[in-house]
């Protein structure tokens, strides 16, 4: 047995991916909260899991609406069992957090504070009991009998506050009775309050703890050249190498009106003009501190590093869609010399991701992307009149030209 204390003694995430491969077959998860940060971070382990003959069974909450519909759609896609608990008393919370490994030799257990979420898995400050049995020992039946009538009392028909997950429908059904909300909405909307104030407040009480690192890739080689053009004669230098990176970050665009003869191009920028608060000690920052470097950077891009073409997957709605371009258009006819992303990757179904939601879907809208892997993103949407909502929830926002009609982007805070 031992006390797993998040960050300083290790990350439950990545003590959950190795004990994955140490040839249990059964698993089964319980908490409070799921997102995509957390669901995404284990889902390539997890379908590798079930392709090993392995079952997956979870139990997610949804109160406070800490869960969000993209988090169920894609536990959907790999769980064989997959149910939401909820009280409607409100003084009841559903709230535990257990991870349960079987074989039918032995068990490995989690029990904790660590929810299904990129923090819960390895950045917040967490602490969780994990032990090891052998089945049959006393050890392992004190665990495994309360554990099994737990489960009993979460299936139990007459219990009212479990509902199995059955279909897209089930999902969609909790998202229009209010039960969860779109990843878009968690990270802007709830972040319009007092906490927005106290981030911008001078008055600090606390110092800052070294933020706990998500599973990163080695570092390239320095890739800052020596200038970046921003206006024709006008420079500027990043401050910080920009390498391929793992860490999680979220960036939300303005479109407007895509290009593209599918309307499916959305349009990156090299640099920005910032218009709220500031870009000191991010990636983002240069040494003119009215510049940030531009959006095609959050892709672990440099903007001058132009006969790059990257491929990235985009998971949205549950469902990744791969090959989506993002490419320098400075060729042609009439080149413009512009970064570009061609949303148009393919699910495995072959479903084009420019038209899932109908042709022109993409029209007017803020794109909402969560890193995941530099090759791997979770996306959302809100309508075009939510910028200032986003605008309110970003810790640094910036234009793409010099007019101020320039359509806008922003970092998130995490």
């Amino acid at each position: 047995m031992s006390l797993i204390n998040q960050p300083f003694d290790g990350q439950l995430g990545d003590i959950l991916i190795e004990r994955l491969q140490e040839g249990y077959n059964r698993l089964t998860i319980i908490v409070a909260f799921a997102k995509n940060s957390g669901v995404l971070r284990l889902k390539a382990k997890l379908e590798q899991f079930r392709a090993n003959g392995g079952t997956i069974t979870a139990f997610v909450g949804v109160d406070l609406q800490g869960t969000s519909y993209e988090a169920l759609k894609n536990l959907a896609s790999f769980c064989d069992s997959l149910y939401v608990v909820h009280s409607e008393d409100s003084a009841a919370t559903f709230h535990p957090k257990i991870f349960l490994l079987e074989s039918d030799t032995k068990i490995w257990i989690s029990v904790g504070s660590n929810n299904l979420t990129g923090g819960g898995l390895w950045t917040n400050f967490e602490s969780s009991i994990c032990q090891e049995h052998i089945i049959g020992t006393p050890e392992c039946d004190l665990i495994l009998k309360p554990f099994s009538e737990l489960i009993e009392q979460y299936l139990d028909a007459d219990n009212g506050c479990s509902r199995k997950i059955t279909s897209e429908e089930d999902i969609n059904e909790l998202l229009g009775a209010g039960y969860i909300v779109n990843e878009a909405k968690q990270q802007i909307v709830p972040q319009n309050n007092i906490e927005s104030a106290r981030t911008y407040s001078d008055i600090k009480l606390f110092g800052r703890v070294k933020r706990a690192r998500l599973p990163q890739l080695p570092s390239n080689e320095d890739k800052r050249p020596k200038e970046i053009q921003v206006r024709k004669g006008e420079t500027v230098r990043p401050i910080h190498a920009i390498d391929e990176t793992n860490n999680n970050e979220r960036i939300w665009l303005e479109d407007r009106v895509m290009t593209g003869g599918s309307r499916n191009i959305l349009d990156l920028s090299k640099s920005g003009i910032v218009t709220k608060g500031s870009g000191a000690g991010s990636r983002y920052e240069t040494d003119d501190a009215s510049i940030i470097l531009g959006s095609v950077a959050f892709f672990d891009i440099h903007p001058e590093d132009i006969s790059v073409v990257k491929d990235i997957t985009i998971n949205y709605n549950g469902v990744d869609y791969l090959g989506n371009t993002i490419f320098m258009q400075n060729t042609g006819a009439n080149p413009n010399g512009s970064w570009r992303i061609r949303l148009n990757g393919n699910s495995a179904k072959g479903v084009k991701f420019h038209t899932v939601d109908g042709k022109m879907w993409l029209q007017d809208k803020i794109f909402i992307f969560e890193k995941i892997r530099t090759d791997y993103y979770a996306l959302s949407t809100l309508h075009a009149n939510s910028i200032v909502n986003c605008e309110m929830a970003s810790y640094v926002v910036a234009r793409n030209g010099s007019s101020s009609d320039s359509k806008k982007y922003g970092f998130l805070r995490l």
